[in-house]
């Protein structure tokens, strides 16, 4: 075996053996959750309050003990009146959206504490519906496409394989569509607190 052949394999063992001490300092954890509890539509300077439910996937990346981002997808079902029917004339919201979180978290033994942007797409959208027929707004679409929140989050670490928690999302801005012709402008913001249970490997 010639040297630059020795040379070859040894730089090979060497970057083998840096990239192994590489990955176990950082670690991959897979996150499939299941949440459900509080939807908050405030409008018109008040509140209406419903059901939000979501399933979603994580994937954790751990650049230490203690720090982590984690990425995922979500689907999400914002609902008012989910348990109940409409008051008369009453036009409740039902939205759909595709969730797309970025949150950094610290672990502290078995706990996490999480923050971070949430990119919203409302992937069925809700239209009006008003008794009065002649209303301008009926059949259109309620919110924007759109919309940027943030997520608190904290969770708790059962065994090795379940996590429980609470996670928050706080609408940032306006998601009301407006097509110019109302007569009276509202803001929409959406928020939602929700218990979530996870399956972690």
């Amino acid at each position: 075996m010639n040297f630059c052949m020795k040379k070859i394999i040894i730089s090979a063992l060497l970057l083998l053996v840096a990239v192994t001490g590489y990955s176990q300092d950082r670690k991959w954890e897979h996150n499939i959750y299941v949440a459900g509890g509080l939807l908050i539509d405030r409008e018109w300077g008040e509140s209406e309050t419903g059901v939000s439910m979501k399933l979603g996937y994580g994937l954790n990346y751990y650049f230490s003990e203690h720090w982590s981002m984690m990425p995922g997808i979500d689907i999400r079902r914002d609902t008012e009146h989910f348990f109940s029917s409409e008051v008369c004339g009453e036009d409740s919201d039902d939205f759909i959206f595709l969730d797309v979180p970025v949150i950094a978290q610290y672990h502290l033994g078995r706990w996490a504490f999480g923050l971070g942007p949430v990119f919203s797409f409302c992937i069925s959208n809700d239209q009006y519906h008003y008794d009065y027929p002649t209303s301008k707004l009926n059949g259109k679409d309620k919110i924007k496409k759109f919309y940027l929140g943030l997520q608190p989050s904290i969770k708790y670490q059962i065994g090795r394989h379940f996590r429980i928690g609470i996670d928050g999302q706080i609408g940032l801005h306006d998601v009301r569509k407006s097509y110019g012709f109302e007569t009276q402008t509202t803001n929409k913001y959406l928020h939602n607190i929700v218990a979530t249970i996870g399956v972690v490997f």
